[in-house]
Parts: C-alpha cells; structure tokens; sequence
C-alpha cells in the first residue's frame, strides 16, 4: 500500500517537473545569425566580394525590431535578402520582424576588410539578446520540440509499463467478474488465484475448497473426535464451533492446503496433503465469534513446489442455510478421501 502511493507520489511529481520543463523550454526565445558563406564569383564587373549572412529565430514566439550589428570597420551593403524591409543603416541591420522558426538571408557585399561571423558583434530584438554562430550547422534545434521529442523517446518504457498495468487491471477486473459466484460465497483476496495454474483445473464457478458446514463440539461423542482435534479438545468449550472443509482436489499432482483462524490468538494451523483427484476434509475450531459476526478462514495452497497465499473466507454462521452438519454417519463427503493426517 505504501509502496503503491510512493509510486503514485513519484510519477505525478516526474509528469509535472517534465511537462513545466517542456512548457519552460517552448517560451526560450532562440535569436541566432551566422555568415557561413563567401561567394567569390560574381555576375557583374565588381570586385567586391559578397558574404552571406543568417539571421535565425528558432523560438515560438515573434521577434520584433531585429538589429544585427557589424563592426564599424566593415563597409557593406546589401545587395539582397529573403525578406522585405530590411535595411542597412550605420552598421546595422534593422529587421522590422521574423516569425517563429523563420530564417532570413541576406546577402552583403563587403566593400573593404575581410567579413566572416567575428565582424557580427550582436543580434537583438526587442525581448531578447540573441547569440552569433560560426555556421547554421552550430544552431541549436527548437528547445521545446527537442525536449518533447526526447522526453517521448525516454517515456516509452514508462509509457509500455503502464500501458501493461493497465491491461493487467482491466484483465483482473474480467477476471474478477467471471469469479462473481466464488465471491459471493465470501472468498477474497483471488488475484494470485486467477493467474494461477490451479485455477486451470476449475470452472469459475468452483473453487478447491468450499464449506460443508458447521457443527458444535457438543456434537461429537468422545469417539468420534477428529485426529486433528485431539490435541486441543480439551481447550475448546461445549459452544466452540467446528468448521468443515471440503478440499476438492481436480489436479494431476498432490495439493497441499494451510488453514488458520486470521486474527485469532493462539490459534494453530491445519493442514492436509490431498492427492490427485481425491478429496479430503480440514475441521477448523472457532472458540469465539468476533462481535461483528465475521468469521475469516486464510488459506495457503501448494501446487508443485509454489505455495500460494492468502486466499480468505469470510462468512457469518448466523445467516448460513442448511450448513448445520449432523452427525459424521450421517453425512460423507463423496469421491477418494485423502488419507493423509490433519495436524
């Protein structure tokens, strides 16, 4: 249980840090400008050589009143560029905007000194200062859409983890529903039933083991005490309630079945070995119903070499029908009894 909530604690807090980061990255502005090409070869008679220059908003947001500063040593001009209203003014570009991931090339055609990225001392607009790269290859890809991306690429375990649990839960669940009639009957606690091998060998509507009745030690002549109620006999009072289990065992190997009273002080364990298509009977002694009338049985299972626990049965013997069981002449459980003794 608080494995479950630590879990549950630890998830939300990862899905909120990653979905604040993501939300935190896709509002970085993201102004870059570069000049990654010389092109020496010209179409006119001039002998100056022409530069391109990249002014790139990666961001999500709009860039206004873009300014791309050059070194005051640089006399250029522009001789054209992707975008209109773009001008060069005292050694300043002025863009009036860029939209979100949009790119605008410029081509400046240098008139004096030698021009490459170093000659680009800053790009701005009006919300941020941006960075100047050596060539588009070393801009950055969009913040927000990468950490998405990735955050998709490391959620994918997550993502099949769950996905998993909860076709495990809804299986359980379908489960659970063709198990209406043994809950009914008031066992619980049957999900390491459902995806057990034993439960291969019943119906849904059977269970290994199920209640025959119920007697009273006053019932029982001194001859006719259980071996497996000889020991404590003289410890139970004549209104002690003697609880009679079936155990049904449909499998092609022995069954090994554990009963106890759960929340019962000093109470010992019964158990039987039942061999294959045999049945065999475990009496549990109640001293004392609880005040709420409940009483709850827990039952371990052995198939093979796998125990399987704890599969509980809870009823209240007043609201029981037809389980009072007369004498043991008077009623025999049917099929192979198991002959191995109850301790």
């Amino acid at each position: 249980m608080l494995i479950n909530i630590i879990e549950e604690i630890a998830v939300g807090t990862v899905i909120v840090l990653v979905s604040s980061m993501i939300a935190w990255l896709y509002h970085i502005r993201q102004l870059y400008a570069s000049a990654p090409v010389l092109f020496q070869n010209h179409t006119d008679d001039s002998q100056y050589p022409v530069y391109q220059i990249v002014i790139s908003n990666r961001g999500n947001q709009v860039e206004e009143n873009v300014r791309v500063e050059l070194d005051p040593s640089v006399q250029a001009n522009i001789v054209a560029s992707s975008l209109t209203d773009v001008i060069l003014v005292n050694h300043v570009i002025h863009i009036m905007r860029i939209h979100k991931k949009q790119e605008v090339n410029l081509l400046l055609q240098i008139r004096s000194g030698f021009f490459d990225s170093s000659k680009i001392l800053s790009v701005s607009s009006n919300e941020t200062t941006g960075k100047i790269c050596k060539s588009p290859h070393d801009i950055p890809f969009n913040y927000g859409v990468s950490a998405l991306i990735i955050s998709l690429l490391i959620g994918i375990c997550p993502i099949f983890y769950y996905t998993g649990q909860i076709i495990d839960y809804v299986t359980d669940k379908l489960d659970e529903r063709n198990l209406s009639g043994i809950s009914n009957q008031g066992w619980g606690n049957l999900d390491a039933y459902q995806e057990s091998d034993l439960r291969k060998s019943y119906s849904d509507n059977e269970f290994p083991v199920r209640l025959l009745g119920i007697r009273k030690k006053s019932d029982y002549s001194d001859v006719s005490i259980p071996d497996s109620l000889k020991r404590i006999w003289p410890q139970l009072n004549q209104n002690s309630l003697l609880l009679n289990y079936e155990v049904n065992n449909k499998t092609a190997s022995d069954l090994g079945v554990l009963a106890f009273r759960q929340g019962a002080y000093n109470t010992p364990p019964f158990y039987r070995n039942v061999p294959p298509m045999s049945k065999a009977v475990i009496i549990i002694p109640v001293r004392t119903v609880p005040a709420s009338g409940n009483i709850r049985i827990e039952f371990m299972f052995r198939l093979h070499a796998d125990w399987m626990d704890r599969i509980d049965h809870t009823f209240n013997p007043a609201i029981l029908d037809g389980t009072v069981i007369r004498p043991a002449e008077e009623h025999q459980p049917s099929g192979k009894t198991g002959t191995a003794p109850a301790h």
